[in-house]
């Protein structure tokens, strides 16, 4: 096992930093993300991402949890919250590895910011084999879906 690292590229996001972390650091707002409408919108803008279904979507401020098929139910959790800087997640119930998720949202201007998503994901050489392309992309397009959220 060895720790891999995914950085994401810097976004900007047409919001204060403040709206952005109060946004993103309570998880029951991700749940528009995984309305199914939304989810067909996503595919529609990024046909090359795999056909990845998401389903049972559930959350408190603190913790939220998915079904994945096939993988099963994964969660989410926030360990540690810098009050508008950073939020820190990592892995609960069954996430098929251990990662550590790091938001940095940096303040650009008093009407915008930027954020950054990086990953460090505990992987076997097999599995990193497997998902390294998967996962360096996908905190690229977490990054950038983050970008379309709206903040209110």
């Amino acid at each position: 096992m060895g720790t891999e690292k995914y950085i994401s590229e810097v976004k900007t996001i047409a919001a204060a930093q403040e709206i952005v972390y109060n946004y993103l650091s309570n998880l029951s707002n991700l749940e528009q993300l995984f309305d199914p409408k939304r989810v067909e919108e996503l595919k529609k803008q990024y046909p090359e991402t795999p056909d990845i279904k998401l389903d049972h979507f559930r959350a408190t401020s603190d913790e939220c949890s998915f079904s994945i098929d096939p993988v099963g139910t994964v969660g989410v959790q926030i360990i540690e919250r810098e009050p508008s800087k950073l939020i820190k997640l990592t892995g609960s119930q069954s996430v098929p590895f251990q990662f550590y998720c790091w938001i940095q949202i940096i303040p650009e201007d008093e009407s915008n910011c930027k954020i950054k998503i990086t990953l460090h994901a505990e992987l076997s050489m097999m599995i990193k084999m497997l998902v390294n392309k998967y996962l360096k992309e996908g905190v690229d397009r977490i990054a950038e879906a983050l970008t379309k959220v709206r903040y209110v």
